[in-house]
């Protein structure tokens, strides 16, 4: 029941809930850092009352003291473990553990003070300030409220049995008041945020899916020409650095100006994009395919030598060989020649490396296509 009114008050993240928490964590420890912090030094600084009020019974004075010290002891051990989680459950579990530990305190100091000593805007402050202050969620805190407002009001007109009666229903009224205020105010920030943090991550999935579809070429799905050396020059700099294998194919279709003046140009893009996928289904992950202009493409081949490059463009040019596109009910038949090249110790730069490979992708064209040159 409270999930189902809580989900009606609150912004339903759904399964961004984990993210929105995580998203949020250091700001969340930040803020339980300076919540336990000031309740820390006010129950310090409460020494003066309680001074005031038990001048007559030193021995609970001292008591008090004592309580009062661990208790600032006990925050600033709590300060000192937040700050080393990592867990938006642990930070959970660790505030709430504190939070109700404050909540019992309070309620136990009240048996310190005179019978008809009404903490009344105490008593109103706590709740709010529980509604307003606590970094958890807002079922949490409104269960924390509950709580301290229930023990609050148990121990004034159960043990209080001097008061006037007129007090407790003043009392109520005032706690019912001030949840009303406190949950709709918290409610308030808390949608805020969440709408803000749905909003952020909408933008930020935008920006991602524009950048891939600026990085995709959106015949074939490979990648642009941009892109690709943007790849292979980073893959360049590793060999230049580490002096890791690396090799290129340069991979063009044979005859492509037949096929577009026979079948026409959108027969041209099937048979593009089957060589694409062709070659999509022979690469390793760690391999880069690219198209690098009209019917040639690129592929980056990491950690790998030329004889290994060379036994992944024979198995590329034999398996498009065998692999007819069809269009309308016709088989259209294409090859492809493939250029092989290996990084050399005096490369420079990537263009090197590529120039080589096109020598080796004119030198299989010459030989009569259909198959892979590489030096």
């Amino acid at each position: 029941m409270l999930k189902t009114v809580f989900s009606q008050i609150l912004i339903d993240l759904g399964e961004l809930e984990g993210d929105y928490r995580a998203f949020h964590l250091k700001n969340d420890i930040a803020q339980g850092t300076i919540t336990i912090g000031i309740v820390g030094l006010s129950v310090l600084g409460a020494l003066g009352t309680d001074f005031i009020l038990l001048k007559d019974n030193p021995q609970l004075f001292i008591l008090m003291v004592c309580a009062r010290v661990l208790f600032a002891l006990v925050c600033a051990a709590t300060i000192w473990a937040m700050g080393r989680i990592e867990k938006v459950r642990n930070f959970d579990l660790l505030y709430m553990a504190w939070a109700l530990l404050v909540i019992v305190s309070v309620i136990l100091f009240k048996f310190t003070r005179p019978v008809n000593y009404l903490t009344s805007s105490f008593d109103v402050i706590v709740p709010l300030a529980i509604y307003m202050l606590s970094p958890l969620r807002l079922k949490s805190n409104s269960i924390l409220a509950l709580v301290f407002s229930i023990g609050t009001i148990y121990v004034d007109f159960v043990f209080g049995t001097d008061l006037d009666p007129m007090h407790f229903e003043v009392a109520i009224a005032a706690q019912v008041i001030v949840h009303a205020l406190g949950l709709g105010s918290a409610s308030q920030m808390q949608s805020y945020r969440r709408q803000s943090f749905r909003a952020y991550i909408q933008e930020k999935d935008a920006k991602e899916v524009a950048a891939y579809l600026s990085n995709i070429d959106p015949l074939t799905q490979s990648l642009t020409r941009r892109h690709f050396f943007s790849i292979a020059g980073s893959e360049f700099l590793r060999f230049t650095r580490y002096h890791r294998p690396l090799s290129v194919l340069v991979i063009d279709a044979d005859n492509f100006k037949n096929v577009n003046d026979t079948y026409g140009h959108h027969a041209g893009d099937v048979v593009l994009k089957s060589l694409s996928l062709v070659v999509l289904e022979q690469k390793r992950v760690q391999d880069t395919f690219g198209r690098l202009g009209g019917e040639e493409f690129g592929l980056l081949l990491p950690e790998t030598n030329l004889e290994q490059a060379r036994i992944v463009a024979e198995r590329i040019q034999r398996t498009w060989d065998e692999t007819p596109s069809k269009m309308d009910g016709d088989l259209i038949h294409s090859t492809v020649s493939i250029g092989v090249a290996e990084t050399q110790p005096d490369d420079k730069v990537f263009d090197d490396l590529l120039r080589r490979a096109d020598r080796m992708l004119y030198k299989a064209k010459e030989r009569g296509r259909n198959q892979v040159a590489a030096e």
